[in-house]
Order: C-alpha cells, then sequence, then structure tokens
C-alpha cells in the first residue's frame, strides 16, 4: 500500500467548489486548522521514519453536505478514492464531545455529520478490495460510551460498547468493506511533536465536572444556596472570611474528607458553586493526564466475529490487548 491518506471533516475548505476534489501534501493549502494540520504532520513524520507510504490530505467537510444533497457524484471523488485504494491508512478527522455519540463536529463547533451520514460517505471513497483497510478515526471521545462517566479502564459491557460514536460508524462499514479501525476513549492530542496521545480516565471526568460545574454558575440553584449559605452564617455567628479560610479550604485541599458538622455538610454542598471551586476540581481529579498509551480501542469484523480491543489497558484496570468483546455485531 502506497499511501497514508487523511480526510479531514474538521474545517472549512476556503477553495471548495462543486466538481472534482483535489488534495496534496500541504494541509494549510485546504484551510486545515491546528489538529488537522497536526494529524498531517503525525503521518508525515511516519513517512519519514518508516517509510511505509506517502501522506496525502484531503479537505472533506463540504462533501458531507454534498452527498446528502445528492449533488456528489462518483466522477468527483475519484482522485479519493483512487489514494485510498492505494493506502495502509485512511484517517477521518472530525471533532467529538463527550456527551454526544452520534454526531462529528467541526473547529468552529457546528455539527458536520451524523455516523450514518460518515458512513455513507465512506463507503463511497473508499473502493471495495480485498486487503484490509486500517482505518484511524482521530475524533475526540470517539470511542467514548454514551455514559460519559463510566470508567473504561476495566471491562465495558456490550450495550455500553455499542453505544459508542466509533462503534456505530465502524457498524456502518463494516459489512461493506474489510477493516480495522482504531479510536479512542478521550480527548485526543495532535500535536505532530506528540504522536496521538489521549487523555486518561481523571481527565475525562475532570473536564466533565467542570463542564457541569460551570453550568451551575448562573442558575436558581445558585441564587438559593448563596441564600442558605448567609442564612447558616449568621444563624452560626461566622464570618465570610472564616468559612472561607477554614472551612471551605479544607475541601478544596482534601475533596475526600469527612464533614464533622452542620457548616461542613453544607460546605460540600456549596463547593461546586464556590471561588475555590477550580482547585477543589483539579484535587478531586488528581491524575489526570494525557498520555500516547492510552484510551485507543480496536474494532475488527473477522469472518462474523466482531472484536473490540483495549490496546493498553490501564494501571488497575484490563491489560494491555485484552478483548472486551467477541461475538456477534452488538
Amino acid at each position: 500500500m502506497n499511501y497514508y491518506t487523511i480526510l479531514n471533516f474538521e474545517d472549512s475548505n476556503p477553495g471548495a467548489a462543486t466538481g472534482k476534489v483535489k488534495g496534496g501534501r500541504d494541509p494549510a493549502k485546504f484551510g486545515a486548522g491546528a489538529a488537522a494540520a497536526g494529524t498531517a504532520q503525525i503521518y508525515a513524520k511516519r513517512e519519514a521514519t518508516k517509510g511505509h507510504a506517502k501522506m496525502v490530505f484531503f479537505p472533506c467537510q463540504e462533501l458531507i453536505a454534498r452527498d446528502a444533497g445528492g449533488t456528489l457524484s462518483k466522477d468527483d471523488v475519484k482522485d479519493i478514492r483512487k489514494h485510498i485504494e492505494k493506502s495502509r491508512t485512511v484517517v477521518f478527522v472530525l471533532h467529538g464531545k463527550p456527551d454526544d455519540t452520534d454526531e462529528g463536529f467541526s473547529t468552529s463547533g457546528g455539527s458536520v455529520c451524523t455516523f450514518k451520514q460518515l458512513g455513507r460517505l465512506a463507503k463511497l471513497l473508499m473502493p471495495a478490495r480485498d486487503e484490509i483497510y486500517r482505518v484511524s478515526l482521530v475524533m475526540c471521545y470517539g470511542a467514548r460510551c454514551g455514559n460519559v462517566r463510566l470508567n473504561h479502564e476495566g471491562m465495558i459491557p456490550p450495550g455500553e460498547l455499542a453505544s459508542s460514536f466509533a462503534y456505530k460508524f465502524f457498524r456502518e462499514l463494516c459489512g461493506a468493506r474489510n477493516i480495522r479501525m482504531v479510536a479512542w476513549t478521550g480527548a485526543v492530542s495532535n500535536d505532530g511533536d506528540l504522536k496521538h496521545t489521549c487523555e486518561n480516565e481523571d481527565q475525562v471526568l475532570y473536564v466533565d465536572k467542570k463542564q457541569e460545574v460551570a453550568a451551575l454558575q448562573n442558575s436558581t440553584q445558585k441564587q438559593q444556596i448563596e441564600l442558605e449559605k448567609a442564612a447558616l452564617l449568621k444563624r452560626l455567628n461566622m464570618s465570610n472570611a472564616d468559612f472561607g479560610n477554614n472551612v471551605m479550604m479544607k475541601f478544596a485541599n482534601n475533596p475526600n474528607a469527612a464533614p464533622t458538622n452542620e457548616v461542613e455538610r453544607f460546605a460540600l454542598r456549596y463547593i461546586p458553586y464556590s471561588p475555590v471551586r477550580a482547585q477543589w476540581m483539579m484535587n478531586l481529579f488528581p491524575d489526570r493526564n494525557q498520555t500516547s498509551n492510552y484510551g485507543k480501542l480496536i474494532y475488527e469484523f473477522i469472518g462474523s466475529q466482531l472484536v473490540i480491543t483495549n490496546r493498553y489497558g490501564a494501571t488497575g484496570g484490563v491489560a494491555v490487548n485484552t478483548e472486551l468483546y467477541r461475538g456477534g455485531l452488538i
């Protein structure tokens, strides 16, 4: 196989037009953002160091709309199909969100496609062949289940595995094309100098908690709990400074500390609304980090057998190359 073919769905191509789609080696010519350009750089380095294949980059965001509108023909994507047919690896680049397993998103945050739309277009772009296509879904949270707070370090129930964007996209393809696909459970860094790194569980849950806490700041719950705090401090004859320095900081520094009295029990309820909430959240998830050896799931369909494997495992979780599932399609 002769190519690493990068398909960028994250960024709009300023030069996009109807008719045939062309690609090249310089992502900047096709409106690529930092993430997509970083992915292209990763594969360009593999080309140089491993000598497996040549990297070629295609802007693809507009193709989804054209395909949905019935204005995209096989001849329009003839050049992409030619490169993909000769590819060792086909890379789909788009943004994901931890709480959405149905849609992929653009750099600007707008919806680009559903997993069904991406699967339909992928079948058009990927000619049928006997050799296995190595597909890389470079999408933050692509392999994460619908239950975002489920610990993905251990065994994952089949129903949860089937709820991810990655699995649903894979299922659209695996009956029609011979593919082996990888995707990640956390946010994926596309830094060309770092390779693909992925958030661990603490980092994913930290990001989720930050979003949850941010939504509370302009809520009616915040107004209510502030009134509760004022009434409690007045009744206990406690100053705001004393409450903040001596009570709140106890839990900001040690989120797992046990409350010993009424004011501390209230402090645990109040801390997501408090000025020390950022420090509390960082200490709530002390092991958050990003690593190149985490969060990668491998999807294969061999004969009539679906196999989903955790490539790297996790400390305290499953071992390296643990089969999470083997059986029929879920």
